[in-house]
């Protein structure tokens, strides 16, 4: 009887730790995890009282906008950094346009449609730039 407690509170032990790690580990990180939490929690909140009104009005709203530049790489699996006039700019990009671009050198000239969209955060808003269509120029 006594190894069986033993064996209970050991893994009941850790259990409580792995859930303080976890609860540490998304209370203590600034970089990602508060951007995912209120995100998440900002989205569902949002979703009911404003989606409904608001979501046709932005996709139809955000004019398409045409450039040119030098592609310069994929910074992550969704976006891509493109030299513009205004200097090296990065772009959100669709799974779709990571994959076609992926193969193409550095400063390979392309043309490119985007969007942009304001988004508020806990800091205020910031403009994310979405690219529609790229191609080589």
């Amino acid at each position: 009887m006594k190894k069986r407690n033993r064996k209970t509170m050991t893994l009941g032990a850790a259990v409580l730790a792995l859930a303080l790690i976890g609860t540490a580990c998304n209370d203590g990180s600034s970089g990602s995890s508060p951007s995912a939490s209120p995100s998440a929690t900002a989205s569902p909140s949002a979703s009911p009282s404003v989606s409904p009104s608001d979501n046709p009005s932005p996709s139809a709203s955000p004019e398409q906008i045409e450039a040119t530049g030098k592609y310069v790489g994929l910074q992550d699996g969704h976006s891509v950094e493109i030299e513009t006039e205004q200097g090296p700019t990065g772009f959100q990009v669709t799974p779709e346009v990571a994959e076609k671009v992926g193969s193409w050198g550095e400063n390979t000239p392309v043309k490119f449609q985007y969007i942009v969209e304001k988004i508020d955060t806990d800091t205020g808003s910031v403009e994310q730039k979405t690219i529609v269509s790229i191609d080589k120029e």
